[in-house]
C-alpha cells in the first residue's frame, strides 16, 4: 500500500493548481460529482474529506476510498476524456480547490513537468489498486481489515492512531457484511489490540496489527 504523500503533488505543481482555482465549500453528505458526469474539472481537497464510491450494475452503492488532506484527484477523465467511473461526496465539512480543464491543460502546456507529476500521482493509485486486488484475492479476511485499518490510520496522520470511519463503510470498502467486520473488531477489543468507539477505531498495538496485515511495521 502507498503511504498518504504518495497522492499529493509537489509543492510546486500544487501552488501552479491553486493559483488559478476557486474554492467550493462541500456541506456533509453533499455530491461533489456523480458516476457518469462530464468531466470539467481536476479537484485538491484543502480540508476535510470526501468518499469516492462506485455503484454496481443494480445500484448499489459500494465504498471505494477516503480521501484526505492534501489530495488532488479527478485528473485521469481530464486526460481520456471519458465520462467519470466514480462518485464522490464529503464526509464531513469540507473545502476543495476547483482547477477547471481549461486551466489544467494551460498550466500543463506551460510547463510540461507538470504532467509528468500527474503521471505519478495516476501511477501510485493505479499500484494502490492492485495492492488492493492483491488483498482482496489473496489474504484471509483478517489480514484485509487490519491492513485497511493501518492504511487508513496513515493517510489521517492522527498521533494517537484514530481511524474515523463506520464499520458499516469498512464493510463497504471490503465487501463483506457489517456483522463481519464487527466480529473481528471485538476479537481485536477484547485482545487489547484496538478501542471501539462511535464511528471510530483506535489502534493500540499498531505492531501487532501490522503483523496481521503482514505489512513492515515502520
Amino acid at each position: 500500500m502507498g503511504n498518504h504523500s504518495d497522492y499529493q503533488l509537489p509543492p510546486e505543481v500544487v501552488s501552479k493548481f491553486l493559483a488559478v482555482s476557486h474554492r467550493q465549500h462541500l456541506a456533509p453528505r453533499q455530491e461533489l460529482f456523480g458516476l457518469g458526469s462530464t468531466p470539467q474539472a481536476m479537484f485538491g481537497l484543502l480540508s476535510g474529506r470526501v468518499r469516492v464510491s462506485v455503484y454496481s450494475e443494480d445500484g448499489l452503492q459500494f465504498f471505494a476510498a477516503q480521501l484526505a488532506k492534501g489530495e488532488w484527484f479527478g485528473e485521469v477523465p481530464l486526460l481520456d476524456e471519458v465520462a467519470r467511473a466514480f462518485h464522490v461526496e464529503a464526509i464531513e465539512s469540507s473545502e476543495v480547490a476547483v482547477l477547471p480543464a481549461n486551466e489544467f491543460w494551460n498550466v500543463v502546456n506551460e510547463d510540461p513537468s507538470t504532467l509528468l507529476a500527474i503521471t505519478r500521482l495516476v501511477c501510485s493509485r493505479y499500484r494502490a489498486t492492485l495492492g488492493w486486488i492483491e488483498d482482496a484475492c489473496m489474504k484471509p479476511f483478517a489480514a484485509r481489515l487490519a491492513s485497511r485499518l493501518v492504511t487508513l490510520a496513515a493517510e489521517e496522520g492522527q498521533a494517537d492512531e484514530r481511524v474515523h470511519l463506520s464499520q458499516e463503510m469498512l464493510a463497504f470498502q471490503l465487501g463483506v457484511a457489517r456483522q463481519t467486520v464487527n466480529r473481528q473488531l471485538k476479537i481485536w477489543e477484547q485482545a487489547g489490540l484496538i478501542e471501539l468507539r462511535y464511528a471510530t477505531v483506535r489502534l493500540l498495538r499498531l505492531k501487532e496489527l501490522h503483523q496481521i496485515a503482514k505489512i513492515p511495521h515502520p
